[in-house]
């Protein structure tokens, strides 16, 4: 099998999931309309790029780009980590948004409730 067809296919699952998480955010409100798209563009950027990855080496390679060699087993753990990485940020800067907004939202009452006291 080739190497670079278990990257694509470690790759997908987690693509796949952040794609969804997306959505399921966008749709409880956890997000703006702006932040969904970019988001989507942003996983399917990446998808497209992982599918046309042997293209893409062998384009940089034949136009002198690159000197590397190609895909190692390290190199494919490597990148599926960093694209496990990006959905791990992705999915604590949204929840820091809302954990912000619940606190605004907390503070706002309370003054509300300290003021209507006196």
């Amino acid at each position: 099998m080739s190497r670079y067809l278990i990257l694509v296919l470690l790759n997908i699952p987690l693509i796949g999931i952040a794609l969804l998480n997306t959505l399921v955010t966008y749709k409880m409100g956890h997000i703006s309309l702006r932040r969904f798209v970019l988001k989507i563009t942003f996983w399917i950027i990446i998808l497209a790029g992982l599918i046309f990855i042997k293209n893409i080496y062998t384009f940089l390679f034949s136009r002198g780009l690159t000197q590397t060699e190609p895909l190692s087993l390290f190199d494919v753990v490597q990148i599926t980590g960093v694209i496990y990485i990006f959905h791990l940020v992705n999915r604590l800067y949204v929840k820091f948004g809302l954990l912000e907004r619940k606190v605004k939202d907390l503070h706002q009452e309370l003054s509300i409730r300290l003021t209507t006291k006196k």
